[in-house]
């Protein structure tokens, strides 16, 4: 039998597809941008354990490739088909050509390949406590979180330094014991998803030397929530603003870090919401399709060297309110910003200069004037107490929002609590805020008296030096 020639083989190899293959003999579901199913090399009965790393993937990232974390197995395309359809290397190249239309040779494939096994039972989504989102918001300290104490540091105004803090609380920013910072991705309902945990460096750039990790893979996390046994949705970060701003035109940039810069530099949360995706890759359909069933209006927002990837995201949506935002790029980015800048950079590099960034498209509308579609569930003029919640509990909880003066901290937008528990975190987060105000009260006081005394011993000491003198 005559040698199938290299250039063929590698022909064959480079244009098949990983999930191609592997989805004619097991039903693949996706898992955030991998797929998942039933390991077929051995009695799988827990889907998540076989995963497959779509040719979408970069090579460098183990893309078009296939591994069960419990057998071992993995390889490409071509290991797939000789270790589970026990062809040989010829037949499996033979077999690639003919599902890929590449030509092989004239030596017939005597081979049907058996059915796909069953899909498995969908599994339950994964709901993270909201426990673990005020518990990571009180690491928030200069000290304990880099990123925040860069964020501090900026050039902002008087009114954006004012307001920053509440938009670290808004956006659910947190902090983890190794300094890194935690973005929560929320979904639109208010449930906790997932969460992102990231290394920043002094100079406000990743630390790309380690990976984003996931708060459900963390040690002493991972165990309590399961997340192999559970379904992983990663909603856009700040989501949850979604029902608080039922009105407000929403912008998706890549980073989370870009996302609470713009939210943080306009302040306007009633009229602009600021989203992120995660990165250039990560905007999914299915992530967009809670603001097209709300009618949104949605800008993106991408970074420079992104705008043609975005631009083929929102032709295939179809949704006549979603466009790409180009012009700001067009009239304010300068060589000096480099091809990978995003708006963040931009902005913080006018905050220094003092210039202000232009709002307008380029036809004479700004995303604050695109008109917005009416939505679902209004939003009422104050918020309501849950229905198990006694009036006199309420009346309580209203004092002492009105006495820290600080309503959205407490409270993010005026809307409703969702239940039981979104009330007693409020109330947790309003005397944590009262004991601060406190502390910082006495330790003004501390420094004043500080200050009395220390000036007061240095005119007793200049008057004994005079006495000195005179003697």
């Amino acid at each position: 039998m005559p040698k199938i020639p290299d250039e063929i083989v590698k022909r064959v190899i480079d244009r098949a597809k990983i999930e191609d293959v592997v989805g004619d003999f097991v039903t693949l579901r996706k898992a955030g941008v991998n797929l998942t199913g039933l390991c077929p090399f051995h009695d799988d009965k827990t889907d998540g354990n076989f995963i497959v790393r779509p040719s979408s993937i970069p090579e460098a990232r183990h893309g078009n490739t296939y591994r069960c974390f419990v057998c071992d197995k993995k390889g490409g395309p071509v290991q797939f088909l000789m270790d589970h359809a026990r062809l040989s290397f010829p037949d499996a190249i033979r077999w690639l050509g003919k599902k890929f239309n590449e030509p092989v040779d004239d030596i017939p494939l005597n081979y049907t390949p058996p059915p796909p096994r069953p899909a498995p039972p969908p599994l339950p989504v994964l709901e993270i406590p909201r426990s673990y989102v005020s518990r990571t918001m009180e690491i928030t300290t200069e000290r304990t979180v880099v990123f925040i104490y860069w964020l501090r540091g900026l050039p902002w105004d008087e009114d954006q330094r004012a307001r920053l803090q509440q938009t670290l609380w808004m956006y659910c920013v947190g902090g983890w014991k190794d300094a890194r910072v935690v973005f929560w991705q929320i979904d639109h309902q208010g449930i906790p998803r997932a969460a992102k945990l990231m290394k920043y460096l002094a100079d406000g750039h990743r630390d790309k030397t380690q990976h984003p990790g996931w708060i459900y893979n963390q040690d002493g996390v991972r165990q309590k929530l399961d997340p192999e046994h559970h379904e992983i949705v990663k909603p856009l970060f700040g989501s949850h603003l979604l029902r608080a701003y039922p009105k407000a035109v929403v912008n998706i940039v890549e980073s989370e870090k870009t996302a609470i810069i713009m939210a943080n530099y306009y302040g306007n949360p009633d009229k602009q919401l600021w989203l992120a995706c995660g990165g250039l890759k990560h905007l999914q359909l299915d992530s967009l399709q809670p603001l097209i069933d709300q009618g949104r209006t949605i800008w993106l927002w991408p970074d420079k060297d992104g705008r043609d990837a975005w631009q083929e995201v929102a032709d295939k949506l179809g949704y006549d309110h979603c466009r790409v935002y180009t012009h700001f790029f067009d009239t304010c980015w300068t060589e000096a910003d480099g091809d990978k800048a995003d708006i963040a950079d931009i902005a913080i590099r006018m905050m220094r200069t003092g210039d202000k960034p232009r709002k307008d498209t380029g036809d004479g509308q700004t995303p604050t004037e695109v008109p917005t579609a009416a939505c679902s569930a209004p939003t009422p003029d104050t918020p309501h107490k849950p229905d198990n919640v006694t009036d006199d509990e309420w009346a309580e909880h209203l004092a002492i929002m009105k006495a820290i003066g600080d309503y959205d901290i407490i409270h993010p937008g005026d809307r409703p609590f969702n239940d039981i528990d979104e009330f007693a975190d409020a109330r947790l987060r309003m005397w944590r805020e009262i004991l601060r105000q406190r502390c910082n009260s006495k330790t003004d006081r501390l420094n004043e008296r500080e200050s009395k005394t220390s000036s007061g011993g240095r005119q007793r000491d200049a008057e004994r030096e005079g006495v000195t003198e005179d003697v």
